[in-house]
């Protein structure tokens, strides 16, 4: 009952979430969703001392270096070479700078007070990974405000979003001028760390549309470039959570898609086209239940979370069923409502 009692409470705070109920994390701790990375980000000791703490505020520039240094040098050795700026002496910006993971703004100045952005971080990524020598694959990004990327940042976002080590912060965006904050640096790193040690493997891929492990109820109703879309920006929203628990990983998706479902203009529709599908929720913003279902069934096949959709072609009220941990668990975008099962296929708010 413990066990189910903490889970309940998770999961309450993610519908807190969603409602806009603030949820403020201690500046001693990080966030409940990042504790596990960040934990293990420290074990591995690629977090200094002065870095944990104040986990959700923005990094700034000089504080992912020092993150980009303990990377390297774990696995590399320690940097020799320096590099000089006029407006700092941290070792770390040295050090990185010297073996060119980061370079200044200009006139000899690195600006390391001033806050990293996601778009910074990316190119920093992309340039960690290949002194390490294990460059990423080149890829144009795929996100849908890629046209607000710097033009010298595009290659790094690219690489980072193909290699798994960076996605998008929901709804297919990237945010790149936003701030990176520094537990969400730490999870990169982690990522990263696996990545160069070889370790990763729980990041979704993207792959070949007819390879994909998809059934043929996600794929009903649409042409194949139809659903490579939808796919597309589904993959965006949830491939940032490869690697949480399930757990986090169904509240994740649960949080994403209502957002999406009730957080802008929509269309309730039962006799128009794609309704009933993942064009209709991703691209046209106008479903039923059912698409609403089978939008959060392809994003827990994405993640690999087995799903049973309860009702399917009914004309009754449809969602998801979930197992989880030896229970079961109602999901459902369209109410929206998730929480555990009271009696097996019942769903709680329907009489």
């Amino acid at each position: 009952m413990g066990k189910r009692r903490k889970s309940i409470v998770a999961f309450a705070l993610v519908i807190a979430f969603l409602v806009n109920i603030p949820l403020i994390a201690s500046a001693a701790n990080p966030s409940s969703w990042a504790v596990e990375q960040v934990n293990t980000a420290i074990k591995l000791n690629l977090v200094p001392a002065a870095l944990q703490s104040n986990y959700v505020q923005p990094a700034t520039r000089a504080e992912f270096c020092a993150l980009a240094v303990a990377l390297y040098e774990s696995e590399k050795g320690e940097i020799a070479g320096r590099a000089t700026f006029i407006d700092t002496k941290d070792i770390n910006v040295e050090k990185a700078a010297s073996i060119g993971i980061v370079s200044g703004i200009g006139n000899n100045m690195f600006a390391p007070d001033d806050r990293l952005t996601r778009e910074q971080a990316a190119v920093m990524l992309a340039r960690l990974a290949d002194m390490m020598g294990k460059p990423f694959a080149k890829q144009t990004p795929t996100f849908s405000d890629q046209a607000n990327i710097a033009s010298w940042a595009i290659d790094g976002v690219g690489q980072v979003q193909a290699a798994g080590v960076m996605s998008g912060t929901g709804n297919n965006m990237f945010s790149p001028k936003s701030p990176y904050t520094r537990e969400q640096c730490m999870i990169t790193i982690v990522r990263m760390h696996d990545v160069m040690t070889g370790a990763a493997g729980n990041a979704p891929t993207q792959t070949i549309l007819n390879s994909l492990p998809i059934s043929e109820s996600l794929k009903r109703g649409m042409t194949d470039d139809e659903f490579n879309q939808a796919y597309n920006i589904a993959y965006g929203i949830v491939s940032e959570y490869a690697g949480y628990s399930k757990e986090d990983q169904i509240a994740a998706v649960f949080v994403e898609l209502a957002n999406i479902r009730h957080g802008r203009p929509w269309a309730y529709s039962m006799e128009e086209k794609h309704y009933n599908n993942v064009y209709g929720f991703f691209v046209l913003n106008r479903t039923s239940c059912a698409g609403d279902v089978r939008a959060a069934a392809l994003c827990l096949t994405i993640l690999g979370i087995p799903w049973e959709h309860v009702n399917e072609n009914q004309f009754a009220h449809q969602w998801i069923r979930l197992e989880l941990g030896g229970d079961y668990i109602v999901l459902d975008v369209n109410a929206p409502y998730i929480d555990y099962e009271l009696e097996p296929y019942k769903h709680p708010l329907i009489l």
